[in-house]
């Protein structure tokens, strides 16, 4: 799949993804489904391919994964799921609509 120039996969893991939420130095937020939990909302942060070979930047995605997913917070968005997806990792988070930091 692809909007515009941005290229995704159809899944990541379970997730039907959707769309793109947006994208950064390091990774992709995509929109996605959970089918498996009535078809939850979903945002999926994946490292980008070139900086997911990087052990440096690797570490750094999974490390923030792992302290995001200790934190309970009302303005922290809540980590579902992490896994590795044709050998890209990601993370599973809370979908919260509304303006980009950027904006």
């Amino acid at each position: 799949m692809s909007t515009g120039h941005l290229k995704f996969p159809e899944r990541v893991g379970p997730y039907r993804v959707e769309g793109v939420l947006g994208k950064g130095g390091m990774g992709l937020v995509l929109r996605a489904r959970d089918d498996r939990a009535g078809g939850r909302e979903v945002a999926i942060k994946l490292l980008l391919r070139g900086r997911g070979a990087e052990p440096a930047a690797r570490q750094r995605f999974l490390r923030e994964g792992a302290m995001l997913a200790k934190i309970r917070h009302a303005n922290v968005v809540a980590v579902h799921d992490a896994g590795e997806s044709e050998g890209v990792p990601y993370l599973v988070l809370d979908l919260v609509e509304g303006e980009s930091l950027h904006e």
